[in-house]
């Protein structure tokens, strides 16, 4: 399966996150090789995983579902990456959602 370098899921960070995030870096929780977003492996299916480029593991996932959308963070570790937008946004870390800013 073939793959694009992070640059290709910066609108979508930068709809989630309120910046760009294409240069935030973060640890993979795998193997702990840093690495800018920018330079992980990004792979499209039916929603969106994206990868290590050391040890090729999952480090975010990105799914849509009906109008919200779920991006789980929980193999980046200390990214910094800080959610800022309020819009049908379930942010999942470590299996929990740690943020659902659709809620009243």
């Amino acid at each position: 399966m073939s793959y694009v370098d992070g640059n290709a899921i910066g609108a979508l960070l930068s709809d989630v996150f309120g910046r760009d995030a294409t240069d935030v870096s973060g640890r993979c929780g795998n193997c702990g090789a840093e690495n800018a977003v920018a330079a992980l492996r990004v792979y499209r299916a039916a929603g969106i995983v994206v990868r290590c480029p050391s040890c090729e593991e999952v480090v975010l996932r990105v799914v849509a579902a009906r109008d919200e959308l779920w991006v789980d963070l929980g193999g980046l570790l200390g990214s910094g990456l800080e959610p800022l937008r309020e819009a049908g946004i379930h942010v999942v870390h470590a299996g929990q959602v740690v943020d659902r800013r659709a809620e009243p």
